[in-house]
């Protein structure tokens, strides 16, 4: 039997963690942030952008197993 996927239980919703995203890209655009900090923020953004892609996979994979009736496949 195949079970939906779960999306991590730590992880917010998809909507905050785009909205946390475009913070950190303002930040990172900002010419006034020391490189250390720039490259702190980078490494934060990636590990957003790996959360919400596994959020992503999740979602599409839990819509692919809906049948063309609105019922989910078990099989």
């Amino acid at each position: 039997m195949a079970k939906p996927p779960k999306i991590l239980a730590d992880s917010p919703p998809l909507h905050e963690q785009m909205t946390q995203l475009g913070t950190l890209l303002e930040r990172l655009e900002d010419p006034e942030v020391p490189l250390e900090d720039a490259l702190t923020l980078y490494e934060q953004g990636m590990q957003l952008v790996e959360r919400a892609q596994q959020t992503l996979d999740a979602a599409e994979q839990r819509v692919a197993m809906i049948n063309p009736d609105g019922k989910i496949q078990t099989d």
